[in-house]
Parts: C-alpha cells; structure tokens; sequence
C-alpha cells in the first residue's frame, strides 16, 4: 500500500548517498527530505496488489477520489484517470520521469491506461498545489511515475485474475529487456505487453440488477427503471385528461390498437449495462542512456499504447422528446387522439393540426460506445554535469488519435417522419416519402407490430474522430552555490533550480455529420471542437539551509520558487509561486510548513466547445404535484399560468440542460497550506510517523453555471427567487407544460464560467514500521489515513455553500467520505511474504437530506453505512530467475450499499458507486515472474 516517502527513510538510509531529485522540486539534495507531504507506492506493492491497470492502486490511496475506472459504464470516455483531494482529474497533473505525460483528449487530462506498469520502479504523489514548480493542472497535486531505465535481463511476466463468480476474467502479460551496450557507456531497456479483460454486466449481481428508486410511501426501494419505455409512454398531465391519467403520475402508456393504459410502463435499464467494461490493450516502446562524455549523456524513450474500451447502456428511445402526431394516423384511436389534443391545447397544435406530443419509447438493441485510442510519444535530450551543477535540455511530441463508435440509436429526424403516417388505400404510408420511409407504429403494446424494416429506416450508427497533439521543450539548471554562498551557521550551500518550457496544444474533435446536428435519440449532441494554445514560462526554486547541527536546530531551512507563465488564450500571464521551510530540534523529530499559490488554465474543451445538449439528474423544483418552489417564482419563470401543480415530473430523474465552453475563460487559482511533523524515534529502529493539515482553496473554478443545472435551479425558484437573476434568465421551459425536457430549446443553460469556489481541509497521516523477529523472519507495518474535515463547493459569490465532506450525491457531485484509510501488515520469511491489506471508507449522508433541499425531506436511503475491505495476498521468490504471487481480493465479500436512481453524482451508477465501493465481490488472482 502507498506509504509516506519519510517511511522509507530507514530502509534506504545505505542507498541515498548519491544526489537526486524528491516531486515536489527540481532541486537537487541528498536526502529524502521533502517540504511537501509526498506519498510514495513502491513496485513491491504494486507487485502484491498485481495491478494491471495503474489507476487500481491510485484509486486506494486515501488522498484520492475515484476519476473514470474500469468501473464506469455511463459517462465513460474510454480512460482512466486519477482525482486527487476530489478536486477533479483535470486538477490532478500526471507526470513520467518529472515530465508531462501523453494527453487522452481535449482536456489535457492523462489516461492511465497508456502507462506500462511492468516498468514502473514507484510512484510518488504530491498533493496540494504545485504550479510553481510544474505548471498548469497542479492544483489537487501531481502524480510522478518513476520508470526503471536502468532495467537489466530478461523478463517475462503474466497476471490473470477472476471474480467468485467466475466472470470478469483478465489476462495480463508483458515482456521486458534491458542492458548496457558501447562498452557500458550506454543502456537500453525495449518492453511490449497485452491485456484483455472481460466484461461484467450489471444483470449478474444481485444489487444491480434491477434499477432501484424509492417508494415514496414507505421510503423504501423498490424495482423500477425508465419511464421511456415499451410499450411506449406518453405525458398526459392536462387537467382535462386526469380521468384518463388515474393514478396522477402525469404518465400513461399505449394499450392494443393505439388506446391507453391508465398505468406507465417501465423499462428496466440496469442488466445490460456493464459493472465493469470490456478493455484491450497493447503497449510497447522502448528508452535509452548513452555517454556521449565524461559529464554529458543523451537519453531518450518512445512510448507506443494502444487502449480499446467498450461502454454499454439500455437500448436508446426516444426519451420524451416532442413530436407532432397527425390526429388521423390509422395507429391511434379516436380517444387516444382527443387526449393528445387536449394535453397539447391551442398552442401545441401546428398549422395542418398535427398534435405535439411528448414520447417515451425505449428500442430493443443496447446502445454501444466502443473506443479506440493510440497514444505515442517521443522523447529525447542531453543532460550532464558542469561542476557542482547539473542541467538537462530536452524535447518531446505527443499524439493521441482517437477513434469513437457509436452504435444502436435512432435518428430523430426520421422518428419524426416516420410518425407522421396515414391510411392510403388501406395501406399506412409515410405522409413524407423521401428516404424510403417506412411507417413506425410504437403506439402500441404488440412488438411485433413495429416492424424490423421501420426499424432499420430510424437506426442511427455514429463516428468520432480525433486528434490531440503535444509539444514540450525544457531547460533547467540546478545546484548549489558553493562554498562562498551559505550560512554561517550551516554546512550545506544555497541549493538553487532555473530553467525554461514552452508547451504547444492542439486538438481537433470532429464527430460525424449526424451527431454534431443532433439528431441523435440516446447519444444527444456533439460539437466539433477545435482549437490550441501555447505557453512560454521561466521557472525558478531556491532552498536555503540556515542552521545545521545547533542545540535545538539540527536543522533549520528555508524554500521558494516562483514561474510566471504566458498564455496565448485569455488567460494572459499568470504568476504562481511557493514559500516554506522545516526544522528539526532533534534528530528524528522534524516540523514542516508549506504555502503555495497554483493555477489552471482553461484546457481546449473548455475554451472552444459550443454549445451542447446533454441531460441533468435532478429534480424540477417547479414540477409534480406539490411543487417544491412557490407559484409566483414558478409562473414567473417559465410555468405557464394555470399548470402550476401539473408540471411533468422530469422522466427517469433527468431533465434537458446545455452546456459548453467559453472563450474568455481565464485561470483557476489556489491557495494551499500545509503544515506536518515527521517522527523517526532513535529509540524506535524503524518507525516512521508523518502528520500533516491540509488546506486548499481554490478560486474562480471553471463550473457549469452555478456548478451544474440542478445548482442553477435551485439558485433561481429557491434561494434567489429573483426572476431576473442569472440563474433564472438561463432556464427554457416549454410553453405548453412548463417542463423541463421535449423540446429542441427547453431546458437549463449551464455553460463554463469563472465563478466557482472550492475549498478542503483534512489531515493526512501515516506509519511505518518494521521489526525482525530473528529466525521467525520480520514483519512490517505501512497504514496512511486522510480524514477530510472540509469540502465545500459554492456555485458562485451569493449562492450557499455547501459542505460536502461526509456527503454523497447529485449536489455534491460525488463521493466523499471523510474517512479513508489503507493499511497492509506483512511478514517476510525467507523467500515467502504473506501480507493482509485492509480498506476503509467511512460513512457518508446524502446530500440532498442534510441539505434540506429534497423535496419530500426524506430519501430512502439517508446514509451509506461505512465499509471495510480485507485482501490477502502471497509472494514467493522460488530462485533468482522465478517467482510467482497471489492474492484474493474482498475477502470477507463485502456487498457495496445501494440506493436508488435519483441520487445522481459522478460514478453513481448500478444503484451504488461501484469505483468507491467494490461491486464484483470476492476474486482470485495468481502471477508469474521469469526473469533471466
């Protein structure tokens, strides 16, 4: 498990002679001292926990939330990413080797998938703001990934694991070769792997199968799903139509020969989503070392990763949207048609008096995402020594293509003209013929009646294509000052780091023809987004050492640094730097303290994308029966007069929104503190105890307006309540009902803006410890917890605050418990190491509840008990050339916590938050090492 970098002090203490460089700095120092908390996961543990992908082991380091895993279906882009404090992925900067990792896409985020595992010597991770020292992204914190370039043989290795019910089966090989060559002056390591795993769908485990939702009468839950459905739905609210609508639901459904069914149909969407996706991957490259003199080397590596994952979500429909119906189409009965002219009065009737209506018909093929990634980068440069001084000058190129298939949906086009149907001679036929129209009778509870050829004539494939360039070159310098630039009261010079970068972006984003217009039924909309930056900075870090080996200061000293950056968009030139220090009474007790002022500057999507429609889990303060809003806010904004009280419930819990970027843009910017104690007891061999506070603040944060669509609700009917504020000028509601879905205008308008507030604080602490037992071999300890004190999000100066440490859902936008901790206790005896490896995640309330902003005040499921995790795992070294390890995962097979489907959040999926919590339950894994 991840341990403190101070941990490993005692182990290493024969090793660390020679001069290298902690994350956090580019200063050059001879210990493993370190201002910032630096938590550090070595190839060991990644060898017990037999990670394949890399994001498995980050996800359980407590200073990190769940970013896209293997373990998201809907929403997923296909990659993996790392989310520290909770801030975001896009906050989180992920470096190789010091440097800028391959971008995924438009965002800048890295997707972990690309990384090779097998070369991975530690990782190290920095949380709390870095720009000063890295650049942009770094404001949760940085994560650098260490590579063996040094690898010397042949090696050869395979992981496969399985879960106890014997699916989601992954295989996992890699072959690795490294060694020195012109006499020793040079080294070069090539390494190739593959893995395969194997889908889980969410029909195979009990909690998932059905969609849950809660039953408002007794506040349980209950199995439920989509009201767009078969047979299909229609919304039928009008007060003329309540006899025909018995149960109140707004919602009713087609019955034989187009007449109605007083009671909705249900869809239920979970079995054939997947609890954990389909992936293949390919990766390759090769690095290289070569003297070129006595104190300069050349280096270089090209990386090459080809990363294909599947999504998979219920069949797509037509999710409500609106449609004209002629009141003489031959699938409709008379009544049928009447009820429909009422629901849509005098101004949902168009000049032919085609009737709007409103449809929830589900399809029966599943939609499918299936994407496609390569990734390379090409890296090279010199570096050297010159004196007491080292620099390195180096360039790279990264390109990532993506590829995105999207299949199983509908055209909304020819839906809509497909509906549009009349009898003639008997025969129905498209009143518009053109394209070959076939008739499309969904009004109807017979399935065979919509024909395979009516079908084929709405079916809908999808493209995307996409390319994303990076172009990095770096300078620095970095040393000490000599003898002649100390303290007096110090042995050690004023170590100093200069040096330069200019990094170029580019991507372009093109879906097909049929998409970017939006007549897409499940997949909604994408823009084509196009566009690029530059950024040129100087950068700069000084470490002072002010007293040495004093009574009372074994060591006292100081740092800073500083980079201004110029931006080619609006964000400008921007300044981040860092000030701080430690000091040491006595050997084995050190106090640290750190502040350090971060940005982010708008990535390419958020700069450049238009406009776009998607949908919002939530709930409709103006909607249902007994509204949450008053009807003078609700009529004010949107509600026609007299529906007030009828407004359609948004179906399936999501209502329409916009969303897209913004051009004029500028930087996000954070303040973070942290404060610590490191403890190594001289009369305790071995131990290491770290401590430290937390706090990061982070302003103007690049939201959606008032942080989301639900925000910008909320911030309108209930907080506000002023018609004319920005957040009620951005509501579309539709002129007939008052909903918030159906038409091609109605909805939320969330574009990004400068306005958001985030701020955590917590403590972090860890231990290390490690004691031999003589003949009985020796056993050590590593546990590190977090526990968040604070997370609060606020949409924007005005709008509340919410605290959401403790807290889960759609306000809070995920999940944070505020405890985590991972502990392993392992014994080494011989060539044997057994360990037990033990997770904790504390409990979390639903935020809506502790919030006071549901709308009944009550949920079924207020609280998601605390969970704990047990795993064991084995090593055995058999000789110097082979070794093998095993281990079983969630031993004790503990279920995650359900809820129902309105919770909403990021990860919410298959009724609980299965990159939290593990859903596939106990598995088995066994691996193989050969090395020559």
């Amino acid at each position: 498990m991840p341990v403190s970098v101070f941990a490993q002090t005692a182990a290493n203490t024969a090793v660390v002679e020679e001069e290298i460089v902690i994350t956090g700095s580019r200063i050059v120092t001879r210990d493993l001292r370190s201002t910032s908390p630096v938590t550090t996961t070595s190839s060991e543990e990644l060898k017990l926990q037999g990670v394949v992908n890399i994001e498995e082991a980050l996800v359980e380091i407590p200073q990190a939330v769940p970013g896209i895993s293997s373990s998201n279906n809907n929403g997923s882009n296909g990659t993996t990413t790392v989310n520290l404090r909770g801030l975001g992925d896009v906050r989180t900067l992920v470096l190789v080797d010091g440097k800028r990792w391959t971008p995924a896409g438009n965002t800048g985020v890295v997707d972990l998938n690309t990384i090779p595992v097998m070369l991975i010597k530690r990782v190290e991770v920095v949380t709390g703001g870095a720009s000063a020292v890295y650049g942009s992204d770094a404001l949760a914190g940085v994560v650098n990934f260490i590579l063996d370039d040094k690898f010397e043989g042949l090696q050869a290795n395979a992981t496969s694991s399985v879960t106890e019910q014997g699916d989601g089966f992954t295989i996992d090989a890699n072959l690795v070769a490294g060694g020195s060559f012109a006499g020793g002056r040079g080294h070069a390591t090539i390494w190739g792997g593959y893995t395969k795993r194997d889908p889980v769908f969410q029909g195979d485990r009990p909690f998932s199968r059905f969609a849950l939702a809660a039953n408002r009468t007794d506040d349980g839950l209950i199995e439920s799903g989509s009201t767009t459905a078969f047979p299909a739905n229609i919304v039928l609210s009008a007060p003329a139509n309540r006899g025909i609508d018995t149960d109140g639901d707004g919602v009713v459904s087609f019955g034989p020969n187009g007449t109605l069914n007083a009671q909705q149909s249900i869809f239920n969407t979970n079995p054939i989503n997947f609890l954990q996706v389909p992936q293949e991957r390919y990766t390759a490259g090769a690095m290289f070392t070569y003297e070129l003199a006595p104190s300069i080397e050349a280096f270089g590596r090209i990386t090459f990763a080809n990363n294909r994952v599947s999504t998979q979500l219920a069949p797509s429909g037509t999710f409500f949207a609106s449609f004209f119906i002629n009141p003489d189409n031959p699938f409709l009965a008379p009544g049928t048609v009447a009820a429909l002219q009422a629901e849509a009065g005098p101004g949902g009737t168009d000049a032919n008096g085609n009737v709007r209506t409103s449809i929830g018909y589900r399809f029966a093929s599943p939609r499918r995402s299936d994407f496609s990634r390569t990734a390379y980068q090409v890296q090279g440069g010199l570096r050297g020594d010159l004196g007491t001084w080292r620099w390195e000058a180096y360039g790279q190129y990264s390109r990532t293509e993506q590829q995105t298939s999207l299949t199983g949906d509908g055209d909304l086009t020819r839906i809509a003209q497909a509906l549009q149907v009349r009898n003639v001679n008997g025969t129905p036929q498209c009143i518009n013929a053109a394209n070959g129209c076939v008739p499309l009778n969904i009004f109807t509870n017979d399935p065979s009646l919509v024909t395979p050829e009516a079908l084929a004539f709405i079916s809908l494939d999808l493209q995307v294509q996409a390319t994303t360039e990076q172009t990095v070159f770096g300078g620095s310098f970095a040393g000490d000052l000599g003898e002649g630039f100390k303290s007096p009261l110090a042995d050690s010079p004023i170590g100093i780091a200069v040096g330069v970068e200019y990094r170029a972006e580019d991507s372009v984003f093109r879906p097909d023809a049929n998409y970017a217009a939006g007549r897409s039924a499940g997949f909604g909309s994408q823009a084509v987004v196009i566009g690029g930056f530059n950024v040129k900075e100087l950068f700069g870090e000084i470490r002072i050492p002010l007293i040495e080996d004093r009574p009372f200061f074994q060591s006292l000293s100081l740092e800073g640094g500083a980079r201004v950056s110029d931006y080619s968009t609006s964000a400008g030139t921007v300044y981040t730097y860092k000030a701080g220090g430690d000091w040491s009474p006595v050997r084995g007790l050190r106090f640290r303290g750190l502040y350090q002022r971060a940005v982010r500057a708008p990535n390419i999507n958020e700069l450049f994308q238009p406009q776009v429609e998607t949908s919002v889990t939530g709930s409709d303060p103006c909607a249902g029966p007994t509204p949450a809003a008053g009807r003078a806010i609700c009529e004010a904004v949107g509600v026609p007069a007299g529906r007030y009280g009828t407004v359609p419930l948004p179906p399936a819990g999501q209502f329409q929104g916009f969303a897209g970027g913004n051009p004029d843009l500028t930087v996000e910017t954070s303040d973070t503190y942290t404060f610590g104690v490191v403890l190594n007891p001289t009369f305790i061999p071995n131990l290491t105890i770290t401590a430290d506070y937390y706090s990061v603040s982070i302003a103007d944060t690049i939201e959606p307006l008032a942080g989301g669509g639900q925000n910008a609700l909320n911030a309108c009917y209930l907080q506000l309540r002023d018609p004319n504020s920005v957040f009620c000028r951005q509501i579309v509601r539709d002129p007939v009902n008052g909903s918030l879905f159906g038409g091609n205008e109605t909805g939320v308008y969330a574009t990004l803006v400068n306005t958001g507030r985030t701020r955590t604080t917590g403590y972090d602490l860890a231990i290390s410890y490690q004691v031999g037992l003589g003949n009985a071999g020796r056993l050590r300890l590593n546990a590190n917890a977090t526990i968040v004190d604070s997370f609060s999000r606020q949409g924007g100066v005005g709008l509340p605050v919410f605290e959401c440490a403790g807290k889960y859902g759609a306000i809070c936008n995920q999940i944070i418990p505020d405890l985590k901790t991972a502990a392993r206790l392992s014994w080494d005896k011989g060539p044997v190491t057994t360990s037990v490896r033990w997770r904790h995640l504390g409990s979390t309330e639903l935020d809506r509840i502790a919030f006071g902003t549901d709308t009944n005040g009550r949920a079924p499921v207020p609280t998601l008990p605390a969970r704990n995790y047990f795993d064991l795992d084995a090593a055995i070294q058999v000789n110097e050339g082979l070794s093998f390890n095993a281990g079983i995962a969630n031993v004790l097979d503990e279920k995650p916590p359900v809820f129902g489907l309105d919770v909403g959040g990021f990860g919410a999926s298959a009724n609980t938050y299965p990159g939290t919590f593990d859903a596939l339950g106990r598995s088995y894994r066994i691996a193989a090492t050969v090395r020559f």
